[in-house]
């Protein structure tokens, strides 16, 4: 029960504990991102309803009303619907009902959404326009013609505005929304995202004069053709440049990345996204990596369908000493070369590099029964195998049984062999993979396993850093039959060693997905001492390691590239988690709990600060109000939400 004493020690909170609080209350006012409407709301909650409790602490005196207001104002979002149980009850009184027609179409909710929206910041644009900073509608909101003047009416008096919803035909420069764009050149000196398609060259060479949008943060590219150099006027007037992303474009060449006297240096870049950019190829990436600043800064690189190859990954990570994410997505034809010119193509190295997105697909043009894929996937295993790449947290392949060149599966044991009632040898048989001489056993058998001894790893390695690392199997001639696929192993595999070849970081997760998959089986891989790995899962579609994004300004999508949002576990994506240390591999299966605070519930398995048993609970830490009908927002969700 509330006394006095509680409401004066409430009363007298600092004002930032009263801002946390708020927070918590309504999270996605502090929604600082700048992705789209689309794809960054919060899920598992009702954006509307939360905002609605914010607005009834407005309420209750000038102390919360002065606090509530900056947070009810800073990230404004504009949704379709309540994603609970009360848009029901409200869409059946929005109804223009009538004697004749007892079923009347509902309002348009959006569209009243916005012009009370703009009627409010108009009344107060000093107290309450200048606050506004990031503004998200949905997309049929913000594209139709008869909002445009309520959409320019809300942006000319949010004058500090840093990201805003825009139709897509105000990227193109079409006549319909000129004025729209006008009055954001004129009143949003502030924006720190733009994006320029194909027909807005006009709009940006205006970029290059360095009066209009100067703060720029984000810019995307897409279809533009115009000269290489007024690209570099352009990008030299944005000394606050920090991601930038190019699509299906000819005219950006390696010389556009080098140095000029002439013109002023490419910016150095926290992200670059390359996407259908056939002409860069990896001397321009050097060459642009070659200054100091830039090859400090990068932190991202996406390489979609450009002239950077799998086997010239290397030299790019070797002058990227920052380096966090890296994403390769390419076409093949032929099998990957062991030798480029007269050097050998060495695994990839990194000791910075965090995430990797390896995404190599067969070409229309290569045979149908060619298996050029292959040996691309033997090089990405041995490069992990080599011990290249310690802090990589998370691998994301398009091969689903990549793992198995990691860990190497033993031949299955027939039945009858468990008792141990071994195979009678012939001369033509092999007695070393009789249950009696093997070291697969229930305990052991990954231990007891060459990695490269895989069924699945039938091309040859590329050539290691240490004839030590990948152990070989010897050639012999006894066979079972003529398509034995174990006869190339090793007789007698002697358990890994801190000297063998098996380095493999102390925690990868392997994220794989094969062509017209829709589900994956749970199997668990025990450790060394037959006890099931554990695993602390981490987010996918567009996220690292313990959910982080891995994109800072709203391009992760794109740096994910392919499949993007698919490899996440609804997508049907696997999840391997590798712990180090005599662990293994663990398909981990997709979420069956909820995720708030420091606990998320998998399957059984929690990861982050707290722990559970297949038999308990999950406990919320930070468990959501309760309405007054008792139950929460969560539990009041749609299903299909």
């Amino acid at each position: 029960m509330a006394t006095f004493a509680s409401v004066l020690a409430f009363a007298r909170l600092p004002l930032p504990v009263l801002q946390r609080i708020f927070a918590f209350v309504c999270p996605h006012s502090q929604d600082n991102s700048y992705d789209a409407c689309e794809e960054s709301s919060v899920l598992g909650a009702c954006m509307l309803c939360d905002m609605r409790d914010l607005a009834h602490c407005v309420s209750v005196n000038k102390t919360w009303r002065a606090e509530a207001t900056k947070l009810m104002y800073h990230s404004i979002r504009i949704d379709v619907v309540h994603y609970c149980d009360l848009e029901d009850v409200l869409a059946e009184k929005r109804k223009r009902r009538s004697f004749f027609d007892r079923n009347g179409e509902p309002e348009d909710t959006t569209k009243t959404r916005l012009k009370l929206l703009s009627r409010t910041l108009r009344e107060e644009p000093v107290r309450l326009g200048r606050i506004v900073q990031f503004l998200k509608m949905p997309y049929m909101l913000r594209g139709s013609p008869e909002s445009q003047a309520d959409l320019a009416r809300t942006i000319a008096v949010t004058p500090n505005v840093r990201y805003i919803d825009l139709p897509e035909g105000f990227y193109a420069d079409e006549p319909l929304f000129m004025t729209l764009r006008l009055e954001v050149q004129a009143r949003c000196h502030e924006l720190r995202k733009m994006t320029y398609m194909s027909g807005s060259e006009r709009s940006l060479q205006a970029l290059a004069v360095g009066n209009v949008w100067t703060m720029l943060e984000v810019l995307e590219l897409v279809q533009i053709n115009v000269n290489p150099a007024l690209i570099r006027q352009v990008l030299g007037n944005l000394g606050n440049l920090r991601a930038l992303k190019i699509t299906d474009t000819e005219h950006i060449l390696d010389e556009t990345l080098a140095w000029n006297d002439v013109l002023p240096p490419f910016p150095a870049l926290e992200e670059f996204i390359l996407k259908k950019v056939p002409n860069v190829t990896a001397e321009g990436i050097k060459a642009w990596l070659s200054m100091p600043a830039a090859r400090d800064a990068l932190k991202v690189i996406s390489l979609n369908t450009t002239g950077v190859h799998v086997w010239a990954l290397q030299e790019v990570l070797a002058h990227a000493p920052a380096l966090k994410h890296m994403s390769i997505i390419d076409s093949v034809a032929a099998d990957m070369p062991t030798a480029v010119g007269s050097h050998s193509v060495p695994p990839l190295s990194s000791t910075s590099l965090e995430t990797l997105h390896y995404e190599v697909t067969k070409d229309k043009t290569a045979h149908k029964y060619s298996d050029v894929l292959s040996s691309y996937h033997n090089y990405l295993a041995n490069s992990l195998l080599s011990g290249g790449l310690p802090n990589l947290h998370a691998v994301y392949v398009c091969n689903s049984h990549f793992p198995d060149l990691l860990i190497g599966l033993p031949p299955p044991t027939p039945g009858f062999a468990e008792g141990g009632i071994a195979r009678p040898s012939s001369s033509n048989s092999n007695s070393n993979f009789s249950p009696r001489h093997s070291n697969f056993n229930n305990n052991n058998w990954i231990s007891g396993f060459s990695p490269m001894s895989s069924p699945y790893a039938n091309n040859p390695p590329f050539p290691q850093p240490s004839p030590t690392q990948q152990p070989r199997a010897p050639a012999h001639n006894h066979r079972f039959s003529s398509n034995n696929p174990f006869a190339a192993m090793v007789s007698t595999p002697a358990p890994p060693s801190a000297g063998s070849g098996n380095r493999l970081p102390a925690k990868l997760e392997v994220f794989t997905k094969g062509h017209n998959e829709l589900g994956w089986s749970f199997v668990k891989v025990p450790g060394f001492n037959g006890v099931p790995a554990s695993s602390n899962a981490a987010g996918a579609g567009g996220r690292g390691e313990n959910g982080r994004p891995l994109s800072s300004y709203g391009l992760g999508n794109d740096v994910l590239g392919g499949y993007a949002a698919g490899w996440s576990s609804e997508g049907g994506a696997r999840r391997n988690v590798f712990v180090g240390g005599g662990g293994g591999f663990l398909p981990v299966p997709s979420p069956e709990g909820h995720r708030r605070g420091g606990s998320t519930v998998i399957g059984g398995i929690t990861g982050g600060f707290g722990r559970t048993s297949p038999d308990e609970e999950a406990v919320d830490e930070w468990p959501r109000p309760r309405s007054s009908a008792g139950e929460t927002k969560r539990e009041r969700l749609d299903l299909w939400r």
